[in-house]
């Protein structure tokens, strides 16, 4: 009688020790703040206002906060908003009524072209224009603006990448 109690109490304990790991790593809470942009980003983003003042830009938004699933198959609706999940955009420029004027993106040497290419499509078939940036030189401000602001979205491939 006494082991049978004994190795119930065992198991109970075990339980309470062994099944949270089961389902996963133990929740912690336990947050720390982090910067927002790098300092490289933080610059261009000063370069973005200074060239924009009539305009709202917003530094790394979500992108299932400008685009979403538009396919009515909930499966494939559900793989679409997947692929998109974690992605952010660099910089959202929306005009004085919050309607989005373009995309803003820095491109440094952890961008891949091919990942740029389909994220510029997606936002491209939504309606959104995509301005790209090289992180390597600085635009001036009219540089800045001029290509922000230009007329009409411009196929991908007649866009040309621009320093910045």
């Amino acid at each position: 009688m006494e082991i049978s109690i004994l190795i119930l109490v065992l198991l109970v304990v075990a339980m309470l020790f062994v099944a949270p790991m089961i389902k996963g790593a133990p929740r912690t809470d336990n947050y720390q703040a982090r910067e927002l942009m790098t300092e490289n980003e933080a610059e261009f983003f000063g370069r973005l206002v200074v060239a924009l003042p009539d305009h709202y830009i917003f530094p790394q938004v979500a992108m299932t906060a400008l685009i979403e699933a538009a396919s009515r198959d909930k499966k494939q609706a559900h793989a679409d908003r997947l692929r998109i999940a974690q992605q952010r955009a660099d910089y959202v420029v929306c005009d004085r009524r919050c309607n989005v004027v373009a995309v803003v993106e820095l491109d440094d040497r952890t961008h891949s072209r091919h990942k740029d290419r389909m994220r510029d499509a997606r936002l491209r078939r939504a309606g959104i224009r995509t301005v790209r940036f090289e992180s390597k030189s600085k635009p001036s401000a009219q540089a800045v603006r001029t290509a922000v602001l230009a007329a009409g979205a411009v196929a991908e491939a007649a866009q040309p990448r621009l320093a910045a």
